[in-house]
Order: C-alpha cells, then structure tokens, then sequence
C-alpha cells in the first residue's frame, strides 16, 4: 500500500512538530516545576505503558521492536542511582 502525497505532506509537518525545539521546550514546560521524585514516577509509568504496548505486538514484531543496542554503562549507571534514591 503506498501513501498519497497529502497523507506524505502530513506525516513531513508532524515530523517537523515533533522535532522542532517548540515542541521540545512545551514538553520540558510540563516538568520544570515537578521534582525529581514526580519526575522518577513519570518516567516508571511510562515505561509500564510502553511494556503493556509492546507486549500486544505480534512476536515477529516485538523482537524487531526490542532488538537494538544495550543503553551506554554510564547511563545505566545512572539509573540504577536514581532507582536506588527512590527506594
């Protein structure tokens, strides 16, 4: 199935939204005020969210979606502190 030029025009200016800075600073907007523990519990329900998705996917489609390169040490690093603080 191909896409027609207006449904490519579209998917091009949401591309451009989405990876533009104001879209950037409206997000970061939303977290400015919170601490680092909302912070933390935002991130937690993400990532359940995200697992919940992925688990619906048909198994083909959830090895592509999970098959990509381990997080750098450093960043793991850093997680594990932040876990760690959070209790």
């Amino acid at each position: 199935m191909g896409y027609t030029r207006e449904q490519l025009e579209m998917l091009e200016r949401q591309r451009e939204f989405f990876a533009g800075d104001e879209c950037l600073l409206a997000r970061a907007a939303l977290w400015r005020d919170a601490s680092p523990q909302e912070c933390w519990e935002a991130v937690r329900e993400e990532c359940r969210l995200a697992e919940q998705l992925i688990s619906q996917y048909p198994p083909d489609v959830r090895e592509r979606a999970l098959a990509r390169e381990p997080l750098p040490a450093d960043t793991i690093a850093l997680l594990q502190a932040m876990q760690k603080r959070s209790g």
